[in-house]
């Protein structure tokens, strides 16, 4: 039996089961402080036998796995886990080896195994919503470098001079175009935001302005868009043709219908991306 656990900045998703699409059980908790949330993921695993769990969770977080600091959330993206060391939690608590990864590679990779990442080289798995997350697969081993990857906290253009949401680098791309940024725009939550309404169209040129850097930088085969803002599928048409003005056929692109796209997994990317983990997952590159 393998355990799967999706760390997110709003909800954990924890999963068991006998490979990464044969789910015998999962449960979904709040992301809460950690002294209320570990004990509750904690007690979910220990009701099973388990060889081996993944762990997808927000950062930014140590994942180099010959550092001391191994597992460490190094900042506070979330309010109270800055300090805490998610490997050493786990390992101390819960009898089962442990492989770790942030959460938008982990479900990077349920993508490329199971979802629409399938049978392309290189794929780029976002998440828009409550900040923004990307994951990077080259042959579909995840791209860390010095450290994991931050697609969120690059710099876009702001020509409305938007104070942006984000505590550390105010108008970077998550500020402008996560979902807390949407409601700090527009002062109604997404789910409130009617489809023709203006703020779309705002918030597909706010995505597509990251998009074309991870297109001149990346090159990706496949991109996918996933997360709570990303429900509202009428974006993708929308970002599909910024994209295609932004870029003004300054290189040739693959059709935008098959180059940018909805998750396979639906809302499990990450989920079964973290099980692929506990199964024996792809090394980092």
């Amino acid at each position: 039996m393998i355990g799967g656990a999706e760390l997110g900045g709003t909800k954990c998703i924890l999963a068991v089961g006998k490979s990464p699409t044969e789910i015998r059980e999962r449960k979904i908790i709040s992301t809460e402080r950690p002294e209320f949330t570990l004990p509750e993921i904690f007690k979910f695993f220990n009701n099973f036998e388990i060889e081996s769990i993944g762990v997808g969770t927000f950062g930014p977080i140590n994942i180099d796995k010959k550092s001391k600091d191994y597992g460490l959330l190094v900042s506070e993206s979330k309010k109270g886990w800055r300090g805490v060391n998610i490997f050493t939690e786990f390992s101390e608590n819960i009898s089962a080896k442990i492989i770790m990864d942030t959460d938008v590679n982990a479900a990077a990779i349920g993508e490329y195994y199971y979802g629409a990442g399938n049978k392309f080289k290189n794929i780029v798995y976002l998440t828009i919503g409550t900040g923004i997350g990307g994951g990077v697969l080259v042959s579909g081993r995840p791209y860390i470098g010095n450290f994991h990857l931050e697609i969120g906290h690059i710099s876009i253009p702001n020509h409305d001079n938007i104070t942006g949401v984000c505590k550390i680098h105010g108008d970077c791309w998550e500020g402008l175009a996560s979902g807390p940024a949407i409601e700090n725009r527009w002062n109604l939550n997404s789910s409130e935001i009617p489809e023709h309404h203006v703020a779309w169209d705002k918030e597909a040129e706010l995505i597509a302005y990251g998009l074309i850097s991870i297109i001149a930088n990346h090159s990706p085969d496949k991109i996918i868009l996933g997360g709570g803002v990303m429900k509202q599928t009428h974006l993708y048409s929308k970002i599909r043709s910024y994209i295609r003005r932004l870029w003004n056929n300054y290189t040739p692109l693959v059709d935008l219908s098959e180059l940018i796209c909805e998750p396979g997994l639906g809302q499990d990317s990450g989920i079964i991306g973290s099980l692929y983990l506990a199964d024996g997952g792809p090394a980092q590159i």
